[in-house]
């Protein structure tokens, strides 16, 4: 075999190695997905809703919705692998496997009240829902109650969903429902449009001081008549300023980056569609460096939101490093399963040297004429054995080869010389005799 036919087939062979490697690295389109939002009616159960039927409209991807307690169950899927996105507050406590892919909207928190006439002052002994253990709106309303100087021990706090604790607060077995979600929410909005319901001012500007020591925290309006009560009328009757975070759109940092920056791109070309069918959508917007966010922007993302896109060196860096390693990893294959056809013609040649090293002893020691013709015929048929097999390339004509032929050459001059000295020492016996 030529040095030309092992390298070729080791090149198609390390083709054939960076295919297989690439796509199993770097794998094919992901189109199946699964997204966890909230409690069914919520926003997070909308939004996931809406996100889901827009992928699986415009790109035929398969995306199933899963309903939650909120963030905290939301990011204890993510974790244990059971969903591909979710929703989250961010400043939910997370790990530093999740990642964000875009920021959707803003959350504000409502406290709800029975009674029109309770202010801040008076509840010190009153009974509080801070929504589900663990959720979103847990952790928001803790640090605002005892940053206004409300604490746990004057008062009986309660861990309740959103529903219970609504009914609760109808019921009297609660006096205050704490709920952290976006401005419009389906279900406090269905409640307050009773009429017996109330949004309880926390006065003015209560992220100015809140923020230094719950750093996610945000200033935010709920605009008067947010929520609609009646003709004319809405809750609440002024604008009221509230503290809020932000609700991101989270996957986990091992979402390859193709598929990140692919469903990124998908979502924002898609907005206008996406507020239409739900206007919290119409907020969606890029992570902002300079809002604390403590979980990072996931690569792919960023990509998207790099508006001059990467170069192309960037986008196959790592495919061509990769493929350049295997190439190289293939010519030491080539040069490697060249060394050893090589040892293999070696040892085939090494029969034939065998042989002509058994016909020039026995030349040497001395062969009558019938059978110095019989070697020559043998040399011959050797000769033109191994020049067949060069010919049809089952030898190489490298410097071992050339060895062997000059030592066939000798014994074939061998043979020539005691050929032509055979008569004349008949000659000289028969003079001798004489």
């Amino acid at each position: 075999m030529t040095s030309f036919r092992i390298f070729l087939l080791a090149g198609l062979g390390s083709v054939g190695i960076v295919t297989t490697a690439y796509f199993w690295i770097y794998g094919s389109e992901k189109e199946s997905w699964i997204i966890s939002g909230g409690e069914s009616g919520g926003n997070y159960d909308a939004v996931a809703q809406v996100i889901a039927k827009s992928l699986e409209k415009t790109k035929g991807w398969k995306v199933k919705t899963l309903e939650s307690s909120g963030s905290g169950g939301n990011l204890r899927k993510l974790r244990e692998g059971k969903v591909d996105l979710c929703l989250v507050q961010h400043d939910f406590p997370g790990d530093a496997n999740v990642r964000t892919l875009a920021t959707l909207y803003e959350e504000a928190l409502h406290l709800v009240i029975r009674d029109g006439n309770l202010s801040l002052t008076d509840l010190a002994d009153k009974k509080i829902s801070l929504g589900s253990s663990g959720g979103g709106t847990e952790a928001l309303a803790k640090a605002t109650l005892n940053h206004l100087g409300i604490f746990e021990g004057e008062n009986t706090w309660m861990n309740e969903g959103l529903k219970e604790g609504l009914a609760n607060l109808r019921s009297g077995k609660t006096d205050v429902v704490c709920v952290v979600t976006g401005i419009g929410n389906p279900l406090l909005g269905k409640a307050l449009a009773e009429g017996d319901l109330k949004l309880l001012p926390l006065g003015e500007e209560p992220a100015a001081g809140l923020a230094f020591s719950y750093p996610f925290v945000e200033e935010v309006t709920i605009p008067a008549a947010a929520y609609s009560v009646g003709p004319g009328k809405g809750v609440p009757a002024k604008s009221l300023p509230s503290v809020g975070v932000k609700v991101i759109l989270a996957c986990s940092k091992t979402l390859p980056e193709n598929d990140a920056l692919e469903l990124v791109t998908t979502l924002f070309e898609n907005q206008a569609s996406l507020a239409k069918a739900e206007a919290l959508m119409a907020r969606m917007a890029e992570p902002k460096e300079d809002l604390a966010l403590q979980f990072p922007t996931h690569e792919g993302a960023r990509q998207h939101y790099q508006r001059d896109a990467p170069t192309f060196l960037q986008n196959w860096s790592e495919p061509m490093a990769f493929v350049i390693s295997i190439l190289a990893i293939a010519w030491g294959l080539g040069v490697t399963l060249r060394e050893f056809i090589a040892q293999r013609h070696k040892d085939r040649l090494d029969d034939y040297f065998k042989q002509v090293d058994a016909l020039t002893t026995e030349l040497v020691e001395g062969a009558n004429k019938k059978r110095c013709l019989e070697i020559s015929q043998e040399l011959h048929a050797i000769r033109r054995e191994t020049i067949d097999k060069l010919v049809t390339e089952k030898l190489d004509s490298d410097d071992f080869f050339v060895i062997f032929q000059r030592q066939l050459h000798t014994a074939q001059q061998l043979v020539s010389e005691q050929t032509r000295q055979q008569p004349s020492r008949r000659r000289t016996t028969r003079k001798a005799k004489s």
